[in-house]
């Protein structure tokens, strides 16, 4: 879909809507906010709750119980990963160039992952933008008229 250009304004329909999504968004924001506490308490019990079988073998199922509820924790998942010996064989299968042009690294592998003098990495703004809510004067002080 092409961006509109400076002289493509929107109509008084069109503003109209977008006036209700912005306030709708707001509103979905500051419940997000708040629910983002809960979703942190959740993933410390998670957490906490794990450490509690730190020996267990991969492909058991424990059963934790609980005065209301049971949780279960699942065996591993499985993970599929490219071994040494794997890494050896693709890059004699693709040769040099393509393997550097379809290996990944991780920035934490890094020599110097911050690579401040960019040695090793470029920064550009290509990621993603965000929004920010700024509460307007009269929405902040309520709805009261005199």
């Amino acid at each position: 879909m092409p961006r509109k250009t400076k002289s493509e304004q929107p109509t008084a329909a069109q503003w109209n809507q977008r006036v209700k999504l912005i306030d709708e968004y707001a509103a979905l924001d500051r419940e997000v906010t708040e629910f983002k506490a809960k979703i942190f308490r959740h993933q410390k019990l998670r957490e906490l709750i794990l450490d509690w079988y730190p020996g267990s073998s991969p492909e058991e199922e424990i059963t934790v119980p609980g005065a209301n509820y049971d949780i279960v924790i699942s065996a591993r998942d499985k993970i599929r990963a490219v071994t040494e010996a794997g890494k050896q064989k693709l890059f004699r299968l693709w040769g040099s160039r393509e393997f550097v042009a379809r290996a990944a690294v991780l920035l934490k592998s890094l020599p110097d992952p911050k690579d401040e003098a960019g040695l090793y990495t470029v920064q550009a703004l290509t990621g993603p933008r965000h929004l920010r809510v700024v509460a307007k004067a009269k929405a902040a002080a309520g709805t009261t008229a005199a």
